[in-house]
Parts: structure tokens; C-alpha cells; sequence
């Protein structure tokens, strides 16, 4: 009776260990590499590829060569996430923002987040220009089962993120590679001294979020 109920003990004790090692999380961001999606790791690839690319286009002087850089990851990016939808990314919590705009009903309330990638880019909420006018974009919709995942968060936290990065949605293919260098992909804004508090100075993805849970 007593060896079978020493048994049983190292059982749970077993499940207990094994779960808390599940359950736990990546600590880092060599520990949240292994947990990323090959999609994941291409983007960022494709990202450090680009930059080298671009320092490289710049200093040639030649606005052709830098023109064709730009052109040249909107194509790989195209065909690495059509439709600018990914699944399950893994990302680090840079900043959640709550906005207050009581004129615009459509935002007020709700979150605007800051999500890092281990590549030096950010992916989330930002602001854009519509019909002439500067308004927050793929912020995460007030009381929705996101925004209450958000509430948990704080700087450092890792989470797995589902969306669609919306300026690779009407990706226009064959054009020339001046309009895809008047075209951006990211956004600037988080740069502005007035929000340096929710970014931390990188390039800037607007995406919509449509999953968002703990990491940890």
C-alpha cells in the first residue's frame, strides 16, 4: 500500500513538473524563437535582408537601386503573407495605449498595442491618414475578447498573436518601383517624441489583431 501510494505521488509530481515546463513559456527571445512559426522566421530574414539591401542602395546614391529595394520586399512579402494574413507569431509586449476620443466613437475606448519581433520591427496600432485626416488604426475594439487579453499584459510579456498586416492586403503587383516607393508599409508615427513611450523606435507594422492570448 505504501509503495503503490509513493507511486502515485511521483505520478502527480511527474504531471505537476510537466506542466509547469509547458505552461511556462519563453523567458527570452532565445527561447521565443523555438516557439515562432517558419512564417515568422522568414518575415524577419526577409527583414535583415532588406536593410542591407537598403544601406547598401543608399550609399550607391542611386535613387533607382533604393527605389528597387522597396520594390523588392513588397514582392517577397507578397508572396510570403498574401493577403498580409499570419497565424500564431510570437511576440514581446512593447506597450498597450488606451484611447481617449470621445469625438470619434468608433475608437474611443478602445487598445492600441505595440507588439515586438525579435528582428527589430513592431506590428500593431498606429496612426494613418484618411480622407485628409490623422486617425488611430488597427486598434483592437473596446470590450472585445482582445482588448480583455490586453488588460493583462504589461512591457515584456510574451504573447501569441493572429492578424493581417493591412497595407500587404491590396498589394498591387507589376506596378513601377516608384509607386512602391511612395507606398510605405509601416508607419512612422511611433517615432514622434510625443509617443517614444509606447515604441521602442523601430519600424512599425499596422495589423490587425484578431487573436491575441499570453505566451506565459
Amino acid at each position: 500500500m505504501l509503495k503503490n501510494r509513493n507511486l502515485i505521488i511521483c505520478f502527480v509530481l511527474l504531471l505537476t513538473g510537466c506542466a509547469n515546463e509547458v505552461s511556462a513559456g519563453p523567458k527570452n527571445w532565445t527561447e521565443g524563437k523555438a516557439y515562432a512559426p517558419i512564417q515568422q522566421r522568414q518575415f524577419c530574414d526577409l527583414t535583415e535582408k532588406y536593410r542591407q539591401s537598403l544601406t547598401e542602395a543608399f550609399a550607391s546614391k542611386n535613387d533607382i537601386k533604393v527605389n528597387l529595394a522597396k520594390k523588392q520586399r513588397q514582392l517577397d512579402l507578397d508572396a510570403l503573407i498574401p493577403e498580409g494574413q499570419f497565424e500564431n507569431w510570437v511576440v514581446k509586449i512593447v506597450s498597450v495605449k488606451q484611447i481617449v476620443a470621445p469625438a470619434n466613437a468608433e475608437v474611443d475606448g478602445d487598445a492600441a498595442v505595440v507588439l515586438e519581433l525579435w528582428c527589430s520591427t513592431q506590428i500593431g496600432s498606429g496612426m494613418i491618414s484618411f480622407n485628409g485626416n490623422t486617425i488611430w488604426g488597427a486598434t483592437i475594439d473596446y470590450g472585445s475578447r482582445e482588448y480583455r487579453e490586453t488588460a493583462k499584459f504589461q512591457n515584456g510579456n510574451f504573447a501569441i498573436v493572429s492578424g493581417h498586416f493591412m497595407r500587404l492586403v491590396d498589394f498591387v503587383p507589376n506596378a513601377k518601383e516608384t509607386f512602391y516607393a511612395t507606398r510605405p508599409l509601416t508607419s512612422g508615427d511611433l517615432l514622434k517624441a510625443s509617443n517614444q513611450t509606447y515604441s521602442n523606435g523601430s519600424e512599425l507594422f499596422l495589423a490587425e489583431i484578431s487573436y491575441l492570448a499570453s505566451a506565459n
